[in-house]
């Protein structure tokens, strides 16, 4: 062994051109005791604990190894200070390895994942990490460097890998979130992801009557607190029309629900049931937008006793002979009340409502005799005086949640204004997370990458409400120490010391600078510049990293130029 270190410099240094300063063994400690590497003057470092390089969850599995090292170079090791060199303090953290990202919030929501094997969920972590650190951004710049883009194909690729399965442990957590609360709304709704420009890509439909645009849709359902803050994803469904029923909407009308799109509403009506069982002491009620105006929902809500709101859509049948609008319309006003609600491409605004309100009887529609009768309560919501050149807002609602009095009847429509919360999350999926503009070959590797797309899409919704509705909160419920560190050196500057703390609504409000935030009255931060300033901060502390590392490097050290 002695003869083979004394070879081994100018063996390496003639093969690889590189001249090694120091050597490395392990010895199993329970088969060997390492005493030859003792009586040849080898360093003991330490010992293992039991990881092997795929150990990512910590599991410990192997055996613990004695590290040895013999130094080639005496005193390279540690090397003594020069006189007239000047000092650099390193500390001894882990920003020089990777090692600093394991554990965040990525692990702690998809802890619970469950597999074909621990190679593709370390993967999917890693995935779903890249896509929440690099927001809007096609997939080779999220994925960096050749391997990881290599791994995301093949991943997606998987078909033994299922979107649900994806998102299992993000529900989990999500219904864990929601138990904290006393009402939680699970609003769900439809939208679609137009991809006539990718052609390419197999078993997609079409999406209109216009039959050039092709895609998929998905019906997805998110829980939010009464506030607005979303609690996770709990289900998502998603198809692609068959071309061959295109045109057949009337052969449609006496298909059975359970055949036909409409079947969606109910399937999340279900989903919620899930919930409800797995968190009892909270209330879940399902919201949904005009399309859920489906009798078979009212009747499974009755079945299972199960809260709802939805928004009308027509005009039906009651067991007085009038029409359930007509009969409302006959109700005085019993108050007004005053709602935030911001218009596509508007400014917020607010909105004076007046409100009606009374307990209805529901007859089953023509053509489906065998039903019974539902009694729901009905709640009408005019504007009142809307801005020139406007229709006014005028909400039809059904719940069937008792309600006594006004002040009950406006916290439903309240409840209602947070059904379009889910609508941002759409927009986030599409614009932040470009979930439109994925090019990947089938409709099943498109599922896999949107059931991702979802999870990181609620993140950055998560982070930008709580940072209104609880500002106050320290940070690092939300962030990792090193991300929070990089966050303190850009608010505070100059004035930076390591005593300061960071609120949630200092550091949101500090990405959103980095994004473009321009401070105002009445303004706060949104999720176009939160994503954006995500990126930002994602290559600020890549930089730091790096330079943690060359700092760490003797070499690079010592030709700093400190003039």
């Amino acid at each position: 062994m002695a003869m083979c270190l004394k070879g081994v410099s100018a063996d390496w240094e003639r093969s690889y051109h590189i001249k090694p300063a120091l050597v490395e063994t392990f010895v199993d400690k329970e088969r060997y005791l390492g005493t030859c590497y003792k009586a040849g003057n080898w360093i003991l470092l330490g010992e293992t604990k039991g990881r092997s390089r795929n150990d990512r969850f910590h599991e410990n599995k192997f055996s613990k190894k004695y590290i040895y090292v013999y130094e080639l170079e005496k005193g390279w090791l540690c090397p003594a200070p020069k006189k007239d060199e000047k000092e650099v303090e390193v500390k001894e953290e882990d920003w020089v390895t990777e090692d600093w990202v394991e554990e965040d919030w990525v692990t702690e929501e998809l802890q619970g994942t469950k597999l074909s094997n621990k190679a593709k969920k370390k993967r999917l972590i890693t995935l779903t990490r890249d896509f929440f650190n690099k927001p809007a951004s096609p997939l080779p710049l999220v994925c960096e460097g050749e391997a990881k883009l290599k791994g995301a194909y093949r991943f997606f690729a998987d078909d033994q890998v299922k979107p649900e399965e994806i998102l299992n442990s993000h529900l989990k957590q999500t219904i864990e979130r929601a138990k904290k609360e006393k009402v939680v709304l699970s609003v769900n709704d439809t939208t679609s992801f137009n991809l006539s420009g990718h052609k390419a890509t197999k078993e997609i439909g079409y999406l209109s009557s216009a039959q050039n645009q092709i895609g998929y849709l998905l019906h997805d359902t998110v829980l939010f607190t009464t506030n607005g803050v979303p609690l996770g994803v709990l289900g998502g469904q998603t198809w692609a029309r068959d071309i061959k029923e295109y045109g057949k909407k009337k052969e449609r009308k006496n298909k059975p629900i359970e055949e036909k799109e409409s079947y969606k509403w109910l399937k999340s009506l279900q989903a919620t049931a899930r919930a409800q069982e797995t968190a009892p002491d909270v209330q879940f009620i399902s919201v949904g937008d005009r399309e859920a105006d489906v009798y078979e929902l009212f009747e499974l809500a009755k079945k299972q006793e199960l809260s709802f709101l939805v928004r009308s859509s027509q005009n039906r049948r009651t067991t007085e002979d009038i029409k359930v609008w007509d009969l409302i319309g006959k109700e005085g006003i019993t108050g007004v009340m005053l709602v935030q609600v911001q218009d596509k491409n508007k400014k917020p605004r607010e909105a004076e409502l007046e409100i009606r309100y009374r307990k209805v009887r529901l007859v089953a529609p023509q053509g489906k005799k065998d039903k019974g009768e539902i009694e729901l309560w009905a709640i009408r919501a005019k504007e009142i005086n809307p801005p020139k050149g406007e229709a006014g807002l005028d909400w039809k609602l059904f719940t069937n949640i008792e309600i006594g009095n006004f002040t009950e009847a406006c916290e439903k429509v309240k409840w209602y204004t947070t059904r379009f919360k889910i609508e941002t999350f759409h927009r986030i999926l599409k614009s932040g997370r470009r979930s439109e503009d994925k090019r990947l070959q089938t409709f099943g590797r498109l599922e896999r990458c949107l059931a991702i797309d979802m999870i990181t899409a609620w993140r950055l919704m998560y982070l930008t409400m709580s940072g209104r509705e609880t500002p106050d909160i320290e940070s690092n419920l939300f962030f990792n120490k090193h991300e929070i560190e990089v966050l303190k050196q850009i608010k505070y500057g100059k004035n930076y010391n390591g005593k300061q703390t960071l609120s949630l609504k200092e550091a949101t409000k500090t990405i959103a600078n980095l994004g473009g935030y321009i401070s105002g009255k009445n303004r706060v931060p949104g999720v176009e510049v939160m994503w954006r300033g995500l990126r930002r901060l994602e290559d600020m502390i890549l930089g730091a990293l790096l330079m943690k590392r060359c700092l760490s490097d003797k070499a690079w050290r010592d030709n700093l130029d400190y003039g």
